[in-house]
């Protein structure tokens, strides 16, 4: 047969070190989310009107620009959190990114009230959360963070799971 080549092939991995396919996944939600948010703000700055009359918060592009940088990365973490709790079966902290992106989520409806603190203060919070997690998730540590700040040149030794 003409495809039966493609059955008796040895399979391939995506990738070597499974953080990769996380830290993809979580940037390309990321990205998306930031494209979406940034074309809602656009529709809205051309919109009827003009953001700031009849005593209204003037500061609503500089807190959804905010927001967007915050759920960029909020979805980077989430993807490493998530893809790691799974493969290690620590399904709290699934359950944990669930919440928080639906927390988050929910957050954003308090905008409409002009409630800008009470929508950004809880959402950094829980991307500095966010991204001690997926850091300790994908193997950093505070000794491995000092070294890169410093600009250690050290080799990396990426662990590859044994099949």
């Amino acid at each position: 047969m003409e495809g039966e080549y493609l059955l008796d092939s040895e399979p391939t991995q995506i990738f070597l070190n499974p953080h990769l396919l996380s830290y993809t996944v979580g940037l390309g939600f990321g990205l998306m989310s930031g494209a979406f948010s940034l074309m809602n703000v656009l529709a809205d700055a051309l919109g009827p009107g003009t953001v700031g009359l009849d005593g209204r918060p003037q500061n609503f592009f500089l807190v959804s620009s905010c927001m967007t940088l915050c759920m960029i990365l909020l979805h980077v973490f989430w993807g490493i959190i998530f893809f790691s709790s799974v493969n290690n079966g620590q399904y709290l902290l699934t359950v944990y990114v669930v919440l928080s992106h639906l927390l988050v989520s929910c957050l954003s409806l308090l905008n409409k009230r002009y409630l800008y603190a009470a929508t950004v203060l809880p959402s950094y919070i829980l991307l500095i959360i966010s991204g001690v997690i997926a850091a300790h998730q994908a193997g950093a540590s505070v000794a491995s963070i000092k070294k890169a700040v410093k600009g250690v040149n050290e080799p990396l030794n990426v662990p590859v799971p044994a099949e």
